[in-house]
């Protein structure tokens, strides 16, 4: 038996797709012997939901449920891109390899799987391929794929809407590509939104074996599908219905996501009414099996990824370390840190690509979670509490990271990347570690943390938003939006006075710690390259009180302006812009001399 916290990375492999995955062992025997295979939804959905699969993987396993979570191929950790051909028939692959895989690592009679979003469209799919998946559980799954797309279309459209402008030269929203669907940063081709119109689980013919029962989940208080309800039925499945409360706060932003822990018992509770199977004839595989590394080809290199922790006090960080396999490796070690809650992937699963691009190009990366985030072991909910996110101890375990990698062998040279929080932590693991050579810091919401900084920029966003006043009298913004606004004024101007009195207070109490900091690293030569894209509060605070015009100052200190206007870099341009100055200030590190070797040693 396995231990309550342990979970194991494993990696799996369907024609040209390697599928990344996280196991459960049981903690305890199940009568059921039935093992369960989580699927994801798409994009935003799948990064807010993350945690919370988590959690709920650890519950089942712990009630005797060894359980699978998958990324789709093209998504997470798994390989490929969203622009590669087929994903539709790849992803309903995916799944059909998992439940496979999943029956013979545990050895048990009956798997089941659970579907939320697209998830479960492509478990139905699977099942009527012929996937070997005997119980369904399907959380806000339609059964057209039409309807998928619809609802995706209209959050796109929601996000433009609410995109707010704070400066009158900020660019104009970049436009999409005629047919691609951009969701949250992630995009679906006209490939694969063709393949999802034309999927109707009501049309599909089953083939094979059936599934005996299923559970469909509404939305908070929104019904179960009736086409899917009734399909199933029609090939045989007893079908069970539920509320499916909790989905809103699973799909909350990940700071803010919450595990629907009624959920989880009420379908703990539905497959403890299966009746008891024997175990199957396979012969569970080890599991030191399971845990990689694997290797992929990129840009026409071999790299290799391998799941690591490091060990903390608490349990353990967790990280895929992305390495080459051929030719010169350079003296230097790039981390990926997290983006704020976001797991390792990174905004938009930039951290996924850049890693792997790094990799082939001969520099080790390190995409990590740290506490409470992703797959590392801590208390997630604790960052509802946006402080909770620039506190000593997780600058501790950045550099705690650095001697696990140093012990490897990596290094001895690291630069750090991260936006949002995790530009916080790489700005102060370069203040406090000599090895960190460079601090690659996107769309930082602050190098030093001070609460009444975010009461001053909800006050400036607001009057920035009331300055809308001609285009509501021109009738192009409705007097209903900016209503609340006129009404919370007062109070807000209040708030902006007391919290710029504290501001001042500290700063003349404590010297100007920013200026000190970038002292110090200007004098240990450690570069720090700050990439901005429009909108982002820093940077005009950086402006405003003359920061970056004493620039010639800190000849260690570069400002870049990237596409977009959105803070976790949401447009395919902001992506691209980001992308190509990473690269540009990597470049810096690895010198002539590397490229040279990596070029007469690879090609």
């Amino acid at each position: 038996m396995s231990t309550p916290d342990e979970i194991v990375p494993t990696y799996m492999h369907r024609g040209g797709d390697v599928i990344f995955g996280m196991f459960h062992p049981a903690v305890r025997d199940s009568a059921t012997r039935t093992a369960v295979l989580i699927c994801p939804p798409f994009g935003w959905d799948d990064v807010c939901s993350y945690r919370s699969r988590r959690e709920w993987g650890k519950h089942l396993a712990a009630d005797g449920y060894p359980t699978l979570r998958i990324d789709l191929p093209g998504s997470g950790d798994s390989s490929g891109s969203p622009r590669d051909p087929a994903r539709l028939s790849s992803w309903t692959d995916a799944v059909s390899e998992a439940a496979e895989q999943l029956r013979s690592m545990t050895g048990c009679g009956r798997v089941a799987a659970i579907g939320i979003g697209l998830g479960g469209l492509l478990v139905c799919r699977a099942v009527s391929e012929g996937a070997p998946l005997d119980e369904l559980v399907l959380w806000g799954v339609p059964a057209r794929g039409r309807r998928l797309l619809r609802e995706l279309r209209a959050f796109a459209r929601l996000e433009d809407s609410e995109a707010v402008v704070v400066s009158e030269d900020a660019p104009e929203p970049t436009v999409t590509p005629e047919g691609e669907i951009w969701v949250g940063g992630f995009v679906m081709t006209p490939e694969t939104a063709r393949d999802l119109e034309q999927l109707d689980i009501a049309r599909v013919p089953f083939a094979g074996a059936r599934p005996t029962r299923a559970l469909l989940l509404g939305r908070d208080g929104i019904g179960v599908d009736e086409r899917l309800r009734q399909r199933l039925e029609q090939v045989g499945a007893t079908v069970t219905l539920a509320l499916g409360e909790g989905y809103g706060e699973m799909m909350a932003r990940p700071h803010h996501a919450r595990a629907p822990v009624t959920v989880f018992s009420e379908v703990r509770a539905w497959l403890d009414e299966a009746p008891a199977t024997p175990a199957s004839n396979t012969d569970p595989l080890t599991i030191p099996h399971l845990a990689g590394p694997i290797e992929l080809t990129v840009e026409g290199r071999l790299v290799r990824e391998t799941p690591i922790t490091v060990g903390q006090a608490f349990g353990n960080l967790m990280g895929i370390l992305t390495e080459p396999v051929n030719g010169p490796v350079a003296d230097v070690c790039a981390v990926m840190l997290n983006a704020g809650a976001i797991r390792r992937i990174g905004p938009n699963r930039m951290w996924v690509e850049t890693a792997r691009r790094w990799g082939a190009l001969g520099v080790p990366t390190l995409r990590l979670d740290l506490e409470g985030i992703g797959d590392a072991d801590g208390d997630a909910a604790r960052f509802s509490e946006l402080g909770e996110l620039y506190v000593p101890a997780l600058v501790d375990q950045v550099h705690d990271t650095l001697d696990s990698l140093q012990a490897r062998g990596l290094g001895p040279r690291f630069v750090l990347a991260g936006l949002c929080s995790g530009a916080y932590w790489a700005f102060h693991s370069a203040l406090t570690d000599d090895r960190v050579v460079a601090a690659y810091l996107l769309n930082p919401r602050a190098l030093f943390w001070d609460p009444s900084l975010e009461v001053a920029r909800e006050v400036r966003s607001a009057l920035v938003r009331l300055s809308a006043w001609r285009k509501v009298l021109r009738g192009e913004i409705p007097i209903a939006r900016v209503r609340p606004l006129l009404y919370r004024a007062p109070a807000m101007l209040a708030r902006r006075v007391v919290a710029g009195a504290r501001r001042r207070a500290a700063l003349h109490r404590g010297g100007d710690k920013l200026e000190q900091a970038l002292d110090r690293l200007s004098a240990s030569e450690t570069r720090i390259q700050l990439i901005f894209s429009a909108n982002e509060p820093l940077l005009e605070e950086l402006e405003r009180e003359g920061r970056l015009a004493q620039r010639r100052r800190w000849p260690n200190l570069s400002v870049e302006l990237v596409a977009g206007r959105v803070h976790t870099m949401r447009s395919a341009d902001a992506q691209r812009s980001a992308g190509a100055a990473l690269d540009r200030a990597l470049d810096v590190e690895l010198g002539q001399g590397f490229e040279l070797a990596l070029s007469e040693g690879v090609r």
